[in-house]
C-alpha cells in the first residue's frame, strides 16, 4: 500500500544564499556572529565552550575540531536560525524554473532603477 501526499510543501526563503555564502559553514558562521545572543550563550546552549565553537566556526583545515552534523543540529536548536537549511535547499534542491522565477522577480524590482539610469545617461549624452 502506498501513501500519496495530498499537498506539496512550499518553502519561502530569501534567494541568493548560494551567492552570499561560500558554503554552509560560512552561512553558520555569519549567523552565529550576528545573532542577538552572544557567541558565549550560543556555545553554552550547544553544550560546548566558546573557544571550541569559535574553532569549529573558523573552518581551519589544520584544526581537528570541526563542525559536525550533530553540531549543526545543536546550532539550529540554540539559535532558531534555519538559514543554513535554506542554503542547502537552494544549493541542492532548486530547479531551473525556480531560479528563473527568482531572477525575473529580482529583475522586476531593479528595472525602475535601471530605466532611470538609462534616462539619465542619455540626457547627459545629449546635453
Amino acid at each position: 500500500m502506498s501513501i500519496a501526499a495530498s499537498t506539496q510543501m512550499t518553502l519561502d526563503f530569501q534567494p541568493g544564499l548560494t551567492e552570499r555564502f561560500t558554503g554552509v559553514l560560512d552561512c553558520i558562521r555569519q549567523g552565529a556572529y550576528t545573532h542577538r545572543n552572544p557567541l558565549k550563550t550560543i556555545a553554552a546552549d550547544m553544550d560546548m565552550s566558546q573557544s571550541d565553537l569559535s574553532r569549529k566556526l573558523s573552518g581551519s583545515l589544520d584544526d581537528p575540531r570541526r563542525m559536525s552534523v550533530e553540531d549543526l543540529e545543536k546550532y539550529l536548536v540554540a539559535t532558531g536560525d534555519v538559514t543554513p537549511i535554506y542554503y542547502l535547499v537552494e544549493k541542492y534542491l532548486s530547479d531551473d524554473e525556480a531560479k528563473q522565477r527568482r531572477a525575473m522577480g529580482e529583475l522586476a524590482k531593479q528595472l525602475p532603477a535601471i530605466l532611470a539610469l538609462i534616462k539619465s545617461a542619455s540626457a547627459q549624452a545629449q546635453g
